[in-house]
């Protein structure tokens, strides 16, 4: 029987970490991988910066100038195995670099990461040395030019997904939030959106804080999340590059708001990624788009969607009826472990092992 391993950091806090953590728990449901923990060490207080998550932002870059540990004798044996999986929310969140010697008793390497932004390719390419991985594997189809031209190796695209039953949606007259917006936002239509519902009775639910409490674990606050998603009728959502131009030049990522959202059934208004496999791993028209070359006619905007929230309401459950199924992590691990040839896993689940690599 093939022995999986995943590299789980149990550090990460954050709603974001939610789908980090779903991804890592359907792995380990469809292949009975076991969890190994990613060590932190104890290093003197002069060197903490290097490793610890202050200042995370320049750690990775800090880190190479560090000298290495070997590996504790109980990780190597916990890491003897067949299949190894890390699974990153993006590379400064990787680890084990501090250590020599921490991947020579796996066989089997992959790689997933979430981020893969052209700042984060000095943080990709150390990662890329320290392991020789099988699999590199990006969220973002749009980034797989650029990645391997700029790591020199070869990247497959792996969307990102859900686990469809933690957004279960919520039926219509269950739905108490008018308007959502959760994460990045434009500042004109958010504040043409707040008039609109102050004035007119509507509740618009926003995100008011970037800290989560550090007691509470990603997947709660994800149940959270997605409990609010459920029970929304209409939610904001735009591409990176129009809420955060800085953080990404040559590609228009497919971010997990998106798969969020239509998995909810609530009705997604914006604008979509300008990434051309979007329409693919959608449909055709599943974002409503406001008026984003004329802000000032946003205001009129807001009145005809909710006129027409009913009909509009009942395409995006007919949408997400018709494709969730192509929405879901275990589709995503059936199809790695058909890159990664592996017959001795039903990968045969899926019409097409293959059909969401982008």
């Amino acid at each position: 029987m093939i022995k999986h391993a995943i590299l789980v950091n149990p550090a990460l806090r954050g709603v974001e970490y939610g789908m980090l953590r779903d991804f890592e728990d359907e792995i380990a449901r469809i292949t009975s991988a076991v969890r190994v923990e990613i060590l932190h060490r104890n290093v003197p207080r002069v060197r903490r910066v290097v490793y610890g998550s202050f200042l995370r932002k320049f750690a990775p870059a800090l880190r190479r100038f560090a000298p290495k540990a070997r590996i504790p004798q109980n990780h190597r044996e916990h890491l003897k195995v067949d299949v190894l999986w890390a699974i990153l929310m993006g590379p400064s969140d990787f680890l084990l670099d501090a250590y020599r010697g921490w991947s020579d008793s796996a066989g089997k390497k992959i790689l997933y990461l979430f981020d893969t932004f052209e700042s984060q390719i000095p943080a990709i390419n150390r990662i890329l040395t320290c392991a020789r991985w099988d699999l590199t594997i990006t969220s973002f189809h749009g980034a797989v030019p650029m990645l391997e031209e700029r790591t020199q190796r070869k990247w497959y695209a792996v969307p990102q997904g859900v686990i469809a039953n933690r957004f279960q949606p919520g039926a219509s007259a269950e739905r108490l939030i008018h308007f959502s917006s959760y994460g990045r936002r434009l500042d004109w239509a958010h504040r043409s959106l707040l008039e609109y519902c102050r004035h007119n009775s509507k509740y618009y639910d926003y995100t008011t804080s970037a800290w989560m409490r550090n007691d509470v674990s990603p997947q709660e606050n994800y149940t959270h999340y997605a409990w609010h998603l459920a029970h929304s009728l209409f939610s904001i959502c735009w591409p990176v590059e129009m809420t955060s131009p800085g953080r990404v030049s040559t590609f228009s990522p497919v971010t997990c708001r998106w798969f969020e959202t239509a998995a909810s059934g609530a009705v997604i208004v914006g604008k979509p990624p300008a990434e051309p496999g979007f329409s693919n791993l959608f449909g055709r028209d599943l974002v409503v788009p406001l008026e984003v070359e004329s802000p000032s006619l946003v205001s009129d905007q807001w009145e005809d969607l909710w006129n027409r929230r009913e009909i509009l309401l009942k395409i995006a459950a007919e949408r997400r009826a018709e494709m969730v199924s192509q929405w879901t992590w275990d589709g995503r691990i059936y199809d790695i472990l058909a890159l990664l040839g592996l017959s001795t896993v039903n990968v045969q689940k899926r019409d097409s092992a293959k059909q969401s690599i982008c």
